[in-house]
């Protein structure tokens, strides 16, 4: 894994690239200052045992085209509002509800190294599937990747990523539901866009289980961008992360832990109410047995 210099979106060049963007260099640096300093939920954080409570989450219903065009840009590395990759998707391919809500699909990126960390391990890279609703709400769905078996799915774009910021790459027939796990279990917490001007009120699902790439995929698209593009990992400042994970949680029992602990708790209270009613009344003890 790269060192942790390595994984940070450096303040110089996000205001070098606001400067090319028509503002001022000091003024671009003052006012993103001064609105992170009023900021408290902001995004990628390390997923902690110690900071996340177990509990039954409600469905992510997915509904992903199987069969449908994605635009894949390169906008460099690092950029204002961008990540060095990101694949397009044309209007209805994909939606989610969550909580009732319905999300469309905009497009998914990739961040290397990854963004969120698990219990402060670092994955090699992180995917990000962005959802909006029809009030501008955004939900992003975030994956981490793991070196692994070839991605049948990706291993097309990423064999050809676009190497410069001036030019597109279109893949036809991409089957959106290869982006998604077989175990939906997840992590999710409110916090913000990982990007200037990140913006809070962003809904975060991290699903548990990683998507596999391999090597030979996750350094093609490294090497495009050896400084990275993930910015670094941010103050919980006391939110809690929900998940139904079983087992991960450490700060809250699971909900299965409490009902062993009262039914334990029940029964030796039984047993010993009636060894104190069956005292002097012999066989009485003996007939619970």
């Amino acid at each position: 894994m790269n060192a942790p210099s390595t994984r940070l979106l450096p303040l110089a060049s996000i205001v070098s690239a606001l400067f090319l963007y028509g503002l001022p260099a000091a003024h671009a640096a003052s006012s993103l200052a001064e609105n992170l300093a009023k900021m408290e939920a902001q995004s990628p954080i390390d997923i902690t045992a110690a900071d996340t409570k177990f509990e039954k989450l409600s469905p992510m219903q997915f509904n992903l085209s199987s069969d449908t065009t994605l635009s894949v840009i390169n906008n460099g590395s690092p950029g204002t509002e961008k990540t060095a990759a990101r694949a397009n998707v044309v209007a209805g391919a994909g939606s989610v509800t969550v909580d009732g809500d319905t999300y469309q699909l905009a497009q998914f990126h990739f961040h290397t190294p990854a963004e969120h960390l698990e219990n402060g391990k670092v994955f090699p890279m992180e995917m990000h599937l962005v959802f909006e609703d029809a009030r501008n709400n955004i939900l992003v769905v975030g994956r981490w990747i793991e070196v692994g078996a070839s991605n049948a799915a990706l291993e097309p774009i990423f064999s050809d990523l676009p190497k410069t910021t001036t030019q597109t790459h279109v893949f036809n027939h991409f089957d959106l539901n290869a982006l998604l796990p077989t175990n939906m279990e997840s992590f999710r917490y409110d916090g913000s866009l990982t990007t200037p001007p990140f913006s809070e009120g962003v809904k975060w699902i991290d699903l548990a289980q990683p998507l596999q790439m391999s090597a030979a995929e996750i350094n093609a698209y490294s090497s495009l961008f050896p400084n990275g593009d993930a910015r670094e990992i941010q103050d919980l400042n006391g939110r809690i992360v929900l998940t139904d994970v079983p087992g991960f949680a450490a700060a809250v029992p699971e909900p299965e832990t409490y009902a062993m602990l009262l039914v334990g708790l029940g029964l030796i209270g039984f047993v010993a109410n009636r060894k104190n009613k069956g005292l002097g009344k012999p066989g009485l003890v003996g007939s619970i047995a």
